[in-house]
């Protein structure tokens, strides 16, 4: 017994310290989903270099004309999520339609007075509206109100043109003039475009304009087989600049 009881001895002095198990640490996962917010607005045409731009939270590395256009559909959504009102534009478009030789059809929807003109060989149509904004909070420049908006709505005019690219534009000026007063936006393009047997020509021009607080907006496309029809509609767009005083 003496021998077994050092026999067992030695056997533990080889095995080291024994103690007793240790429970498995409990590992716990946590998996943290965040649903982003997304907001979806029509794309916005890229805004020039010397906009007056608001900052924009964006990843590292977003080149400048993304940061841009970020920013302008940030403004589209907070401009339409903001108690902004539509006066009544009927007066003076059916003024200056009256004196136009297209026919027309003039419908009033959302405060927008939208014109459908059609000619011999083609047609377009505009857009034409007053937006009070007296009851926002904007902290945007006149200028930039004036920028933002109008591209938004030269894109969206553009992109109403069936069958159009932008390689179809063989001429393309954006103007923006900021005092203190009033600030102005224009763009227009002309557009011709061929299928192989006929040729196409277009135009599409929109005019913004910020004072007191009013926003106008006139926006137009129109393709034709016909140049002079482009011609004329290209009058009947400055026509409405005109009337309106931009």
């Amino acid at each position: 017994m003496a021998a077994a009881a050092a026999i067992l001895m030695l056997s533990l002095t080889a095995c080291g310290t024994i103690t007793p198990p240790q429970a498995p640490a409990e590992t716990t996962t946590t998996t943290t989903t965040t649903a982003a917010e997304t907001t979806t607005v029509p794309a916005v045409t890229a805004l020039p270099d010397n906009s007056s731009v608001p900052e924009t939270t964006t990843k590292p590395g977003i080149d400048d004309e993304e940061r841009k256009r970020l920013a302008a559909n940030t403004f589209i959504a907070e401009f339409y999520d903001s108690p902004i009102s539509f006066e009544d534009m009927s007066k003076p478009v059916s003024e200056v339609m009256k004196k136009s030789g297209f026919e027309n059809e003039i419908k009033s929807a959302n405060g927008v007075q939208k014109i459908t003109v059609k000619g011999d060989n083609g047609g377009g149509v505009i857009d034409v509206m007053t937006v009070d904004i007296s009851a926002c909070d904007f902290t945007y420049d006149q200028g930039y109100i004036a920028e933002a908006f109008g591209a938004y709505c030269y894109g969206q005019t553009v992109g109403s043109m069936q069958g159009v690219t932008e390689d179809n534009f063989v001429s393309n000026c954006r103007m923006i003039n900021t005092v203190v007063a009033k600030a102005k936006y224009q763009q227009y393009g002309s557009i011709q475009k061929s299928d192989g047997t006929a040729s196409q020509f277009g135009y599409a021009e929109t005019a913004a304009v910020l004072v007191d607080n009013k926003l106008i907006v006139v926006s137009g496309q129109f393709l034709s087989t016909d140049m002079m029809e482009r011609q004329a509609f290209s009058k009947l767009m400055t026509s409405f600049r005109e009337k309106i005083e931009f």
